[in-house]
């Protein structure tokens, strides 16, 4: 059988603008179209976007819940699309990215059974690559088998990052407006008045660091603008001083399904995806 991960699963023209022009689109997708192997050269497929369908149902079940659907026999995947990686980045710039790994199944010999992969699924936290969950032995419908684990924990990675965000970018004002001894018994203390927020925990405060993004300056994308701001937050022209987001957490609000924002976003003054500049992090000068 013939299967082809880079040319037969394109992105949908339906889709628009929404997705990078070099992902590649798993569901909705015919089942010759989903790869069970990765292109050679390829470590990783990051996920950019992915939403699940009604059929689902809720991660979390109770008591008298309807049975789990069986992914073999229900589309649980409404949308699922990534962007492969030639090799693992490093890691502490990615948090909160999500990756697929397509193995050969059993003991990962090239010539087991072509037509089944056991399927990793990994994510960056906390400075490491690491396994979240890995199912053995799949067939074609494993998107719809991984769909729902890979939201829940790209939702989960893009909450924790958001709310680290709010908290630097309140933390300044509110250590400026306290004496300094109780700055420093709550840990806010190096803040002072009329300092700029502290540096959110996400690559985007490295690349503002680094010189390849300024505080003040534009991203797009379909249709959308945000502006960078200081301590690596982004602002999406709301009114209130504090109305603050992340990379991942503005484009997920604004995509209507779960997205990487990394991949989304582009500098505009150049048109350079985020992504990019991020892999530049980790490039020696």
């Amino acid at each position: 059988m013939n299967r082809d991960p880079v040319t037969r699963t394109r992105p949908r023209d339906d889709l628009g603008p929404a997705l990078p022009p070099e992902a590649v689109l798993l569901a909705p997708a015919p089942p010759e179209a989903v790869p069970l192997r990765p292109p050679a050269g390829a470590w990783g497929l990051v996920v950019v976007a992915v939403r699940t369908t009604p059929a689902a149902g809720d991660p979390i079940r109770f008591v008298g819940d309807a049975p789990a659907p069986d992914p073999a026999h229900t589309d649980t995947a409404a949308l699922l699309a990534g962007v492969w990686l030639p090799a693992p980045p490093p890691a502490d710039a990615h948090d909160g990215d999500v990756v697929v790994r397509l193995h050969p199944p059993g003991n990962g010999d090239p010539d087991d059974d072509p037509a089944v992969a056991d399927v990793e699924i990994l994510a960056a936290t906390h400075g490491e690559w690491t396994t979240v969950r890995r199912w053995r032995s799949v067939g074609a419908r494993w998107p719809h088998q991984v769909a729902l684990s890979v939201l829940v924990h790209m939702r989960f990675l893009s909450d924790a990052a958001l709310n680290d965000a709010h908290w630097a970018t309140l933390t300044g004002p509110i250590a400026a407006a306290m004496p300094a001894w109780f700055s420093r018994e709550l840990g806010l203390a190096g803040e002072s008045a009329g300092s700029a927020p502290r540096r959110a925990p996400d690559a985007l405060a490295a690349l503002i660091e680094a010189g390849l993004i300024e505080v003040g300056e534009q991203l797009v994308w379909g249709g959308h603008t945000a502006t960078v701001r200081a301590g690596g937050v982004l602002h999406d022209g709301a009114a209130h001083e504090f109305a603050v987001a992340t990379v991942t957490s503005l484009a997920t609000s604004l995509a209507g399904y779960t997205a990487n924002g990394w991949h989304l976003w582009h500098r505009a003054r150049d048109h350079r995806p985020l992504s990019a500049l991020r892999t530049e992090l980790g490039t020696p000068q």
